[in-house]
């Protein structure tokens, strides 16, 4: 009782809420469980998907205010240095989705709502070694990102920029990958704290190094390293943001009763291998790879849209890279557990509740950024030109941003259902059958500028809302229950 009593205190701690519901001690003595087994109420679930979606949401706004930050460091050095690293995210995106695949989460939060935390140890350290071989040829692919620009026909000094922002970047992915790993594990149970605090701490870190090493800020005749300084920043930055999350899960492991095998509680090789069967690599397995391919299908569709920007004018590929949802998250917790408890009626609510909110909140900021455009540009860049060219494709680049994430929103429900092969197709067909066409003809036959470009973007993406929307509607919960409990090994 005393270690019941030990665990629920630091669920509590680390986690805005314990379970689906708020749990309650009743007057017959029932407890944390007695409670859970409730169902939660469309209001309920309203309150508890708000409650997980504000450090969600603190997350993402840091990790956006990372990335924006990058930009405006970037921007405020040079144009080339923006067209530099906007070649280079175009680039190296395409490969670097092949260990983005984000399906450990999936597989923590069904293997724990079914009660089997062992299990999802053991998947995260499955997760761990898969992507740990995957990273090599990503890296080898980051190596060439001069020659390539090179031979599409870039200019020289802007094509090297590229490259050696590149091969700084290598050296983050061994600490990006086992972060985005760590980060799964842990808010798939409800603990969401550690990311808070890494986001955070890093958005800060990001900050302050960045004007000091970059721009020279505030420090006396001291103008900065410029472009050469900003990947190692961001490098730096990313490795700062594991050591803290890294203190976190060791923390937050050694709190829990011991189980065999946990990474905090023996590091030798053997435990760290065991509960490793042939079986558990393909679950794994059948999960992460169609959704590295709907992602890496996403980012080559993405990049070729890039290169299109790019054959417009360089203005226009700085812009594009500028340009590029906590209540998801949120829904895909929550569905995870609930799958993991076989509560199909409850999972299917919170998917509900999940897609409303998702399209209110969408609105509302839709119309912000629509009405306050050149406000928003002014943050990557102090360019009139670009400030000129954001208040002109202001309306389909408020389209792009409300059904791009309004899809990935709606994405969020079949994907934690484990349809991840599903949700491949769908991509593939909205992409290259949607997408791609639509920028093509309206740039080649319509206008030869951003409007254009955007306008057959947001075509792509409302095809992709549609397609995933019926996935989401049509799905049965139940049979995607008894899925879940396969996977967990409670049947």
């Amino acid at each position: 009782m005393d270690d019941d009593r030990e665990t629920q205190k630091i669920h509590h701690e680390t986690s805005p809420l314990v379970g689906d519901v708020v749990p309650k001690k009743g007057a017959d003595g029932a407890g944390e469980a007695d409670s859970q087994d409730r169902e939660a109420t469309f209001k309920d679930d309203v309150l508890d998907t708000l409650h997980l979606a504000g450090p969600i949401f603190v997350s993402r706004v840091s990790w956006v205010g990372m990335k924006s930050t990058d930009t405006a460091l970037l921007g405020h050095t040079s144009g080339d240095a923006l067209s530099a690293a906007a070649l280079s995210d175009l680039y190296t995106m395409c490969t670097a989705v092949l260990i983005q695949g984000r399906v450990l989460g999936i597989l923590v939060g069904q293997t724990c709502g079914a009660d089997n935390r062992h299990l999802a140890v053991v998947y995260l350290r499955i997760s761990v070694a898969v992507l740990s071989a995957l990273a090599v040829p990503v890296a080898i692919s980051w190596a060439y990102t001069e020659d390539v620009w090179t031979w599409m026909g870039q200019p020289g000094d802007v094509a090297g920029m590229a490259g050696y922002y590149s091969r700084v970047f290598i050296l983050a992915i061994p600490a990006q990958m086992i972060y985005s790993q760590l980060s799964q594990y842990l808010t798939a149970q409800r603990v969401m704290r550690p990311e808070v605090v890494t986001s955070s701490a890093g958005l800060a870190a990001n900050l302050v190094l960045g004007l000091v090493l970059v721009l020279g800020w505030p420090i006396p005749g001291f103008v900065g390293f410029g472009f050469a300084a900003c990947p190692i920043v961001t490098v730096v930055v990313v490795y700062i943001q594991l050591c803290i999350l890294g203190y976190y899960f060791v923390k937050t492991e050694h709190a829990k009763p011991p189980i065999e095998g946990t990474l905090a509680n023996d590091n030798t090789l053997s435990h760290w291998t065991s509960g490793f069967t042939w079986t558990r690599f393909q679950t794994f397995s059948q999960l992460y790879f169609p959704a590295a391919l709907a992602l890496s299908s996403d980012f080559w569709r993405m990049g070729l849209i890039g290169a299109i920007a790019a054959k417009i004018g360089e203005r226009e590929v700085g812009l594009f890279n500028a340009s590029y949802s906590s209540v998801s998250g949120a829904t895909g917790i929550k569905l995870g557990l609930r799958l993991g408890k076989n509560q199909a009626k409850q999972a299917r609510q919170a998917a509900e509740v999940g897609v409303v909110l998702c399209v209110v909140l969408l609105v509302l900021l839709s119309g912000i950024v629509y009405c306050n455009i050149r406000s928003f540009g002014a943050i990557f860049t102090s360019d009139e030109s670009y400030l000129d060219l954001f208040e002109e494709v202001r309306f389909p680049f408020t389209c792009v941003l409300f059904f791009m994430n309004l899809s990935v929103g709606i994405e969020r429900i079949p994907m934690s259902l484990g349809r991840t092969g599903d949700v491949f197709w769908a991509g593939f067909v909205a992409s290259w059958f949607g997408q791609v066409p639509a920028v093509f003809f309206l740039v080649e036959y319509w206008r030869n500028d951003l409007y254009a470009l955007y306008t057959g973007i947001g075509i792509g993406y409302a095809f992709l809302t549609i397609l995933y929307s019926w996935m989401a509607y049509s799905s049965d919960f139940e049979h995607y229950c008894e899925l879940a409990q396969i996977r967990a090994e409670a049947k």
